[in-house]
């Protein structure tokens, strides 16, 4: 995690109402520690789920997390899966085995990372984040640690689901913070939706249509714009 969004992530959960988090991707236990001592210094009662698919990393972090940051801090080692959607064909998703069922204040969607696979190196964006939008609850906080080709994808076909509560500052940190709005799942393709206000799509007989109902000749020759 960058220095950047280390202030930024403390800041934010000082100032926030949060007290059960999720942490997807442990690592080195950067996040979890951060967020424990913003929640130990307020005084919150709290807890961290945090989920590590590699075992060196689990003891990394319970090597490297101060003892008494780890008193309400849970490191889940979980495998990786990948998953699909049936509204999303031909892409394919990473996301962690085992989740906790838990209603969440705050979530950091920082994993899974790369993985190995028959000697072959399995890079996908996350889809933990869709695959858990029907229980995320209302006011949940989601936070982007990078990843921006990710937050493309839930941009792309899950953007009525969430406020965009605090964007990146790239001179400083790329961490975004999203809120979860008071709705069902709403699933809509904003770039099909784009491209059907646009010819792309249309035969060569339906871009002759239209060109010809753009534009009309009067029988002098001027040019005159029709009303469509």
């Amino acid at each position: 995690m960058k220095p950047g969004n280390i202030q930024v992530l403390y800041n934010f959960v000082k100032n926030h109402p949060i007290k059960r988090v999720l942490d997807l991707g442990t690592g080195i236990g950067a996040s979890a520690a951060i967020v424990a001592l913003a929640l130990k210094e307020k005084g919150a009662d709290y807890h961290i789920d945090s989920l590590e698919q590699f075992d060196k990393c689990v003891k990394i972090a319970q090597t490297l997390i101060p003892k008494e940051l780890q008193e309400h801090l849970t490191i889940h080692k979980s495998e990786v899966k990948i998953i699909s959607f049936p509204e999303i064909p031909y892409h394919y998703f990473s996301s962690f085995s085992f989740i906790p069922e838990e209603d969440y204040d705050l979530i950091i969607n920082d994993g899974p990372g790369p993985f190995l696979e028959n000697d072959k190196l399995i890079d996908l964006p996350n889809g933990t984040i869709m695959e858990m939008l029907p229980r995320i609850k209302s006011g949940a906080f989601v936070v982007w640690d990078g990843r921006s080709h990710m937050l493309k994808f839930l941009e792309r076909y899950y953007a009525d689901n969430f406020w965009l509560t605090r964007p990146r500052q790239q001179n400083s940190d790329n961490l975004n913070i999203l809120e979860r709005k008071d709705n069902p799942v709403l699933f809509k393709d904003t770039l099909l939706e784009d491209y059907k206000t646009t010819v792309y799509f249309k035969d060569n007989e339906d871009k002759k249509e239209d060109n010809e109902k753009e534009t009309s000749f009067t029988p002098d020759g001027a040019a005159a714009s029709s009303v469509v």
